[in-house]
């Protein structure tokens, strides 16, 4: 079996599916760190898996050491660890599986699950920083919410009425916070309706391929999120092919694992251009710069390619200028990460904020 389709083949999960079937960030945290110590110790892939197996076992997490002991069972019998890792597609995702090839096509087994440690400690203080600073104002938009269902139900209708016993008009903002609320009390069954085959429609179009290609499509062309999507891509580009060049990998072989560290297919459709350049004799920054790769990143490897001084096969200019690239756009991705952040924290403070003032104001406009 080719290298293409080694990484693109069907999941063999059992009849029964996946032995993992969850796993938390800090369980595969310390899974890969295992691992890369494993390798450090000049462990085989067999022992790894075994050991490490044992480790989860007498810690009480019995699925993933059944299935890391299922995959030494694989490896054992001549697979790779990668085809081994299809199975178990809970608790490898195909960007593990990439790292994997990776390490197995250079040669760097312990580097490879060490960029995945990391990959992974950094999914961990993403979640961590974007939970704590979304939490406030969303609790906050949910209990404003409640609270003017409430006034909107309970308390307006009883002021209401007094209002038009001394013969005077309601205030147009008590109307419209009485009529959403009524409206919505009356015909929720119509409302969760509407959103359920809204959500059914929709998950249908993203299904199907012209769906899905139009919603990535979409999802690039939106502020701050499409940058985010495809510098996170690129940049974990970058953080594998300085390893695959030192190993003498050559460039057509990086064209599955770029293909599977995109799940954006619009991405995947411009890795096409990196394969025909690379493939039509074209260099490494040609091939870039056609397949969406930033100008911070091409910079680098096009002038790294006129460095006559090299020892052997490895480039090391280029290779240390796509470590430099790397951490450019690694520091782009925190940034842009934190921007996202912010401007839906601010987003729901707005809601929140809007949504007590319409019940503060509504109160206040018909006691006076």
């Amino acid at each position: 079996m080719g290298f293409m389709d080694e990484l693109m083949g069907k999941k063999e999960g059992g009849a029964l599916g996946p032995r993992a079937k969850e796993v938390t960030l800090q369980d595969r945290e310390r899974l890969f760190f295992l691992m890369g110590m494993m390798f450090r110790a000049g462990q085989t892939s067999v022992d790894a898996l075994r050991t490490v197996s044992k480790a989860f076992k007498n810690e009480g997490l019995d699925d993933i050491a059944a299935a890391l002991h299922s995959m030494g069972t694989k490896v054992a019998q001549g697979r790779t660890m990668s085809k081994a890792m299809e199975g178990e597609y809970v608790l490898f995702t195909t960007v593990h599986r990439a790292a994997i090839l990776a390490g197995e096509a250079a040669n760097r087994m312990r580097e490879a699950f060490e960029i995945l440690r990391v990959l992974e400690d950094k999914k961990i203080e993403a979640s961590r920083s974007g939970f704590g600073a979304l939490l406030t104002p969303a609790s906050l938009s949910v209990m404003s919410l409640l609270s003017l269902f409430n006034t909107g139900l309970n308390t307006l209708p009883v002021m209401s009425q007094l209002k038009k016993s001394q013969g005077k008009e309601l205030p147009v903002l008590a109307e419209l916070v009485m009529g959403f609320t009524h409206f919505c009390a009356n015909y929720w069954y119509i409302i969760v309706a509407f959103f359920l085959i809204f959500a059914i429609v929709s998950y249908s179009f993203v299904k199907s391929a012209k769906g899905r290609w139009v919603f990535d499509g979409q999802l690039l062309n939106f502020p701050v999120l499409g940058k985010y999507i495809s510098y996170k891509t690129y940049s974990q580009m970058l953080l594998y092919f300085p390893h695959l060049i030192e190993s003498g990998v050559k460039p057509q072989q990086m064209t599955p694992i770029m293909e599977a560290l995109s799940t954006n297919l619009v991405l995947k459709k411009r890795i096409d251009a990196f394969n025909q350049t690379i493939n039509t004799g074209g260099k490494m920054s040609q091939a870039m710069e056609r397949s969406g790769f930033p100008g911070i990143a091409v910079t680098p490897v096009a002038v790294s390619e006129h460095y006559s001084g090299k020892e052997g096969e490895t480039n090391d200019v280029m290779v240390e200028g796509m470590h430099h690239a790397y951490n450019i756009m690694e520091r782009e991705v925190g940034d842009t990460h934190k921007q996202a952040i912010n401007m839906f924290s601010s987003i729901l403070w707005i809601i929140g904020g809007g949504i007590m003032m319409a019940e503060m104001m509504s109160i206040v406009m018909t006691q006076a």
